[in-house]
C-alpha cells in the first residue's frame, strides 16, 4: 500500500486515540478478572468461561490500532528529520540563584567553577543565567551592561 504518510499532528492524534481505546480495553479486562473473580466466589464459576470468552475476544481485537499508530509514527521518523527547537536554550535560562539554590556544591560541580564562585557571585548580585543542553551539560552567561568597569560594584 502507498497511501501517503500522515502529518504528524495527525499521527499523534491518530496515536492518542489508539492509545485511549487502549487504555477503555485494558480497563474492562480489569472489570472482567473481577467478574470472574467474584462468579467464582459467589456463583461457582458459573459463567467465568463466558467471561473468560470475552476477555479473550478483547485481547485478540483491541491492539491492532495500537500497533499500527506505532507503525505511522516508525515512518514518519524515516520520513522527515525531527524539527528542532532553537528557542530551547534561549527560553531555558535558569538565574544562577534559583539553580544553585539548597545545592552550590554541586552547581559548581556542574558549571566547572568552585563553589566560592557561586557564591560570591550570587552575594554581589552578579545576572548570571544557567541554560541547560540536551546533553545533560550547563553553560552560565553573565549579562553585562556596555561598556562596562572592569569590576563589579561591591565586590571586594
Amino acid at each position: 500500500m502507498n497511501s501517503p504518510l500522515p502529518s504528524m499532528q495527525e499521527a499523534a492524534q491518530e496515536a492518542e486515540f489508539q492509545l485511549l481505546a487502549a487504555k477503555d480495553l485494558l480497563e474492562w479486562q480489569c472489570a472482567l478478572s473481577s467478574a470472574i473473580h467474584l462468579d467464582h466466589l459467589h456463583n461457582g464459576g458459573k459463567s467465568a468461561g463466558a467471561l473468560a470468552e470475552l476477555a479473550k475476544y478483547f485481547s485478540d481485537t483491541g491492539f491492532g490500532g495500537v500497533y499500527s499508530a506505532i507503525d505511522q509514527f516508525k515512518q514518519l521518523g524515516k520520513s522527515e528529520p525531527a524539527p528542532q527547537n532553537t528557542q530551547y536554550e534561549k527560553e531555558a535560562r535558569i538565574p544562577l540563584k534559583e539553580f544553585a539554590k539548597g545545592r552550590q556544591h554541586v552547581a559548581a560541580q556542574e558549571l566547572g567553577v568552585q563553589q566560592a564562585a557561586i557564591s560570591k557571585a550570587i552575594r554581589v548580585g552578579r545576572e548570571i543565567y544557567v541554560t541547560p543542553h540536551a546533553d545533560g551539560s550547563y553553560t552560565a552567561t553573565e549579562v553585562r551592561a556596555f561598556p562596562s568597569s572592569t569590576a563589579w560594584e561591591g565586590e571586594q
